[in-house]
């Protein structure tokens, strides 16, 4: 929930140099066998997470099956109650010297073409979640 708010280490321009340096990697004879490279924030935590378990077990594709990840918050989960741990917020763990970026961002710079609408529609979520709050009291 929420991807485009993942926090990346270091300045924006690193990341940003990162990311473009990873698109140019394809294959030489058929760019279109892959590798498929991502914009949306949500495939490339996706991909991200896949880097880290073994994808290729039975066990792997299991647990990657039940990630799910998300731009924004999507009304099938906006009911529910929300897990915050706090060892991985950035306040906690971060040293507030160094420089950080939004994932958002950096796809948005790449390619992402829908920041604007994953924003609007935060927007007139928290406006609904406020009004139903107040309606309660």
């Amino acid at each position: 929930v929420r991807c485009e708010q993942i926090v990346l280490a270091g300045p924006f321009y690193r990341n940003k140099r990162k990311y473009t340096s990873y698109l140019r990697k394809r294959c030489n004879v058929n760019p279109r066998r892959g590798p498929f490279h991502f914009r949306s924030p949500a495939k490339v935590f996706y991909k991200c997470v896949r880097g880290m378990v073994p994808w290729k077990t039975k066990r792997g594709r299991q647990a990657l099956r039940l990630l799910h990840s998300y731009e924004g918050v999507p009304p099938s989960v906006a009911s529910r109650r929300k897990n915050v741990v706090p060892e991985c917020m950035r306040v906690v763990r971060a040293d507030p010297a160094n420089k950080f970026c939004y994932l958002g961002r950096v796809s948005h710079e790449v390619g992402w073409k829908y920041q604007e609408v994953i924003r609007r529609l935060e927007r007139r979520r928290l406006i609904k979640k406020t009004a139903q709050v107040h309606h309660a009291k």
